[in-house]
């Protein structure tokens, strides 16, 4: 998430969005595989790896949002000061 943030600190919104992929990507496969080839991980009927990717990006979105919140509060109080 750290990296993230940071590598899309001064991005546009479609920046953001595709630079969610090579984070997204690898946990996508490597999760979808431990599903396939061990009991580790188990899906509830109707998951599939697209619902992880969608929640992964969703996830990403949100933490990105939330730091952006904090920021600007952050701005904000130190200009008054």
């Amino acid at each position: 998430m750290l990296y993230y943030n940071q590598w899309t600190l001064n991005s546009k919104p479609l920046g953001i969005f595709l630079k969610i992929l090579p984070f997204a990507i690898p946990e996508v496969i490597i999760e979808t595989i431990a599903e396939r080839k061990s009991n580790l991980i188990t899906w509830k009927k109707g998951w599939t790896w697209y619902h992880s990717f969608t929640s992964l990006a969703i996830k990403f979105l949100l933490c990105r949002l939330v730091i952006a919140v904090i920021r600007k509060i952050n701005n904000k109080t130190l200009s008054i000061s």
